[in-house]
């Protein structure tokens, strides 16, 4: 699974319940809405990021993306 942070249309802070339920119906899981910020974190199966700045409301969808150095060897 994929960690997103989606961000919603201040134009559409108004009707946030509803953006998260199309949300979930997109196929996110949602961890936690942040309802002073319009922000929705969650995951969903790989790929389907790109799908949710189809739903109504969202302005915004960031993948995280985690990057790890490799472990440095031993002396």
């Amino acid at each position: 699974m994929d960690k997103v942070v989606v961000s919603v249309a201040d134009d559409s802070l108004a009707e946030l319940p509803t953006v998260v339920s199309a949300l979930r119906d997109a196929g996110m899981v949602v961890d936690d809405v942040m309802e002073t910020l319009g922000v929705v974190t969650g995951s969903v199966p790989p790929g389907v990021g790109d799908l949710l700045e189809a739903v109504p409301g969202v302005s915004r969808v960031e993948v995280d993306r985690t990057v790890r150095r490799p472990p440095v060897p031993e002396p």
